[in-house]
């Protein structure tokens, strides 16, 4: 089973040419959102889709300028597909907003997928480079521990001191990680707005997409 994906937005030719030249396709999984022109682009994907046999589902992006949202939305279905024993041939990345072609493209790159874009005059495909990074990989198993504590009580802001208390860790052992983790500029060490005199530790909601956590 052959499945490609496609962001998609004013122009259904932005993504014909990627449906009509993959070979063996059976499944097409478009994101868009709900502007009318969108819907009529999908509406003419739709209706290749039907003339060539291939299922065509379609995902909502209630916002093309959220690029987190988007691009959650886009890695959920690649997960949803791969578990159901699809092939994902391609990501068509050449509609839609651009931060949903950024979405995707992301998305390419964490998970290893070939991507492709279309010229807006030609038609013609463009195959994009081939990426794979594992932000996972960066990380030291207690720097992942350190981040899953912080990513699950991120309602209360902690200092350094919360966080070796509540792990059970010793202070400077935490110190330490923390001091990493802000070098490779994935956590920030920020004023406390209660207490200025105190830092506590942020994190950005991108840490979910790129360690997938719950």
């Amino acid at each position: 089973m052959v499945a490609i994906l496609g962001t998609l937005g004013f122009r259904a030719n932005s993504l014909l040419p990627t449906l009509e030249s993959t070979p063996g396709v059976d499944k097409v999984v478009v994101f868009c959102n709900d502007h009318p022109r969108a819907l009529e682009a999908l509406t003419d994907v739709q209706r290749v889709c039907s003339i060539m046999g291939i299922q065509i589902d379609r995902v909502a992006m209630p916002d093309a300028f959220d690029l987190l949202q988007a691009a959650k939305a886009m890695r959920q279905q690649v997960h949803h597909l791969k578990k159901d024993g699809h092939e994902i041939a391609v990501f068509n990345i050449a509609g839609g907003t651009k931060m949903m072609s950024a979405a995707a493209l992301l998305v390419c790159a964490m998970e290893g997928l070939n991507s492709v874009y279309v010229h807006d005059e030609t038609y013609r495909e463009i195959p994009l480079p081939l990426l794979k990074v594992d932000y996972s990989q960066l990380l030291t198993t207690a720097q992942k521990e350190i981040l899953t504590y912080i990513w699950t009580n991120r309602a209360k802001p902690m200092t350094q001191v919360d966080i070796a208390l509540g792990m059970g860790k010793h202070k400077a052992t935490i110190n330490h990680h923390i001091q990493m983790l802000e070098g490779k500029n994935i956590l920030h060490l920020v004023e406390d707005q209660s207490d200025r005199r105190r830092k506590v530790v942020r994190v950005d909601d991108a840490l979910e997409l790129m360690l997938e956590m719950d």
